[in-house]
């Protein structure tokens, strides 16, 4: 556990010192103990004239202590590369921002400037790994521990290297030995507690997850990771502080805004498995070929020119429409209509409002089976949807597309944020789900 900051501290001179990475911490602490605090530390950043360099950096990094996260951006942008820790808190940022082009952008132009810092060096590589470019990483990482020698950010590297590229337990034992060198290495216990959450043993991953919550005001990833298993484990309430708590440091993070949304509608969600199943069983009706039915010529012939093929087809016609057509009397309009009473249908029901008709069942799609054959890694998911596929069974991209939305909705703790995340990875590279409009 750390040492908790005062309830009250004077700002005013702790803010006059120099920052540093060494000192960073026990700023930010302080400035997010209380609202008092903050409001101190808000009042001297907007007296604060950051045209200076020097004076950039102090301004820039308490803005993104305040949150104020573009206004961050923009003035560390300011003193960079010029200003070294400018650097290293502005590729920081867009790390934690879920950026890492950006980050490894500002990263490189840092380096060709600050050629001798270790952390800007340690950026790089890991924003280049993030972007999965691990060849050419590593090639980095080679040259910067024979510059710098081994420490615990160039051994957690190398397990994030190994965890990417499928070494899992080599990942785990580097991630080990890396808080073995440095047990306060945030990242290595995050991705410890990731490896743990990712094979199952939760109880472990949530004890390292909260090792991580008391390290600091805001580890981001890791209380979005906690707030999962919480969900998880149905504890929605403990799910919503974590969230908020990353949204009280970086109010407009997007992953936290959507996850404790669905994390406060889990509270009262109520899952109608029965409806999903008629609903199931309702869009396996529309399917049905016409042809399957005993249909006179007459009928089936001008079914057939109408192009009507299936069911669904059928009911988004009209009575006044399907006699509009020759040759198609009162006689085939009584047949068509005992057909569909068969199955609970009517003419007319597949309208929408507006008149517009409803869209054609998906026809499917052309995939290699190259990309069907792809794990479901490859997709890049958070940690709940890829829980959600465990549970379903999911380990490909083929089997992912075999599923509808009301199958994937039916999993523990997946809802529509999950669901919308899976539609758009898919998207991404022009697939679909079974039952999506295409």
């Amino acid at each position: 556990m750390t040492t908790e900051a005062p309830a009250y501290v004077d700002m005013k001179t702790l803010f006059g010192s120099e920052i540093t990475l060494a000192n960073y911490p026990q700023l930010r602490d302080a400035a997010l103990t209380n609202e008092a605090n903050t409001r101190q530390l808000e009042k001297l950043v907007d007296e604060l004239d950051g045209k200076s360099p020097k004076n950039a950096v102090k301004k820039g990094i308490a803005q993104w202590i305040l949150g104020r996260t573009q206004a961050a951006l923009d003035t560390l942008e300011s003193a960079h590369p010029q200003e070294e820790l400018a650097s290293i808190f502005l590729g920081r940022a867009y790390v934690d921002l879920e950026r890492p082009k950006q980050a490894k952008v500002k990263y490189r132009e840092a380096l060709a400037k600050h050629p001798d810092s270790q952390p800007i060096a340690y950026g790089l590589i890991g924003a280049m790994l993030r972007l999965g470019e691990q060849d050419e990483a590593s090639q980095v990482l080679d040259k910067a521990e024979k510059r710098f020698g081994q420490n615990a950010e160039t051994v957690f590297l190398r397990g994030f290297h190994a965890e990417l590229t499928g070494e899992y337990d080599q990942a785990r034992q580097l991630y080990m030995k890396a808080m073995e060198l440095d047990a306060r290495h945030s990242e290595s216990v995050f991705r410890l507690a990731h490896w743990h959450q990712t094979w199952g043993d939760e109880d472990e991953a949530l004890e390292l997850y909260e090792q991580l919550r008391d390290m600091q005001p805001t580890y981001a990833h890791a209380l979005l990771n906690l707030g999962n298993l919480y969900e998880d484990l149905q504890r929605y309430d403990q799910a919503v502080e974590c969230y908020r708590e990353v949204l009280n440091s970086i109010p407009n993070h997007a992953r936290a805004i959507m996850f404790l949304s669905d994390a406060q509608s889990s509270r009262t969600m109520f899952y109608d498995e029965d409806g999903e199943r008629r609903a199931d069983r309702q869009s396996a009706v529309l399917k049905i070929p016409v042809t399957d039915f005993e249909l006179s010529v007459r009928s089936r012939n001008c079914l057939n020119k109408m192009n009507i093929k299936t069911l669904g087809d059928l009911i988004q016609m009209t009575e006044p429409e399907l006699l509009a057509h020759k040759n198609f009397g009162e006689t085939s309009l009584m047949e068509v209509k005992q057909m569909l009473a068969q199955k609970g249908l009517r003419l007319g029901q597949g309208k929408i409002e507006g008149g517009a008709p409803l869209p054609a069942p998906p026809k499917p799609a052309e995939v290699s089976q190259e990309i069907l054959a792809q794990h479901i890694d490859s997709l890049d998911l958070s940690v709940r949807s890829r829980k959600c596929m465990e549970r379903l069974g999911i380990t490909s991209i083929g089997q992912l597309m075999s599923r509808t939305e009301a199958e994937l909705l039916s999993a523990k703790n997946f809802g529509q944020t999950s669901l919308n995340e899976i539609k758009l990875r898919l998207e991404e590279r022009g697939l679909r789900l079974k039952d999506a409009p295409y």
